[in-house]
């Protein structure tokens, strides 16, 4: 019985309905348009990243966070010290440099001393 269904199934001439047609190309245009909308909001991602940081190099065109002007330096000690041991390895002086003026968030980098 099983047999005669599958030899009719493979025999049939029956096709797609106009319906089934038309849904299955009105997924591939959602799909597509889909896929557009992603490109668009990606290349405004893009164009809005290179818009901050071609102001944040402008704004410290140095290469070091607050050495420009507008940015705040901040110099203090840090001790390394043997996690094990507890004895001091190695005593270095930090500047910190904020720049405040580039966004909302304070940006900060280092520059390690002597």
């Amino acid at each position: 019985m099983k047999q005669v269904k599958q030899i009719k199934k493979l025999s049939s001439q029956a096709g797609e309905t106009i319906f089934e047609t038309l849904v299955s190309l009105m997924i591939a245009a959602l799909a597509l348009f889909m896929l557009a909308g992603a490109i668009t909001s990606a290349s405004g991602v893009i164009q809005r990243s290179k818009t901050q940081l071609d102001a944040y190099y402008s704004a410290n065109e140095t290469g070091v966070v607050g050495m420009s002007s507008g940015g705040t330096a901040v110099t203090d000690g840090v001790t390394i010290t043997d996690a094990d041991t507890g004895s001091v390895i190695a005593e270095k002086s930090i500047t910190y440099y904020t720049n405040e003026t580039f966004s909302q968030y304070p940006v900060i980098a280092y520059k390690l001393g002597g």
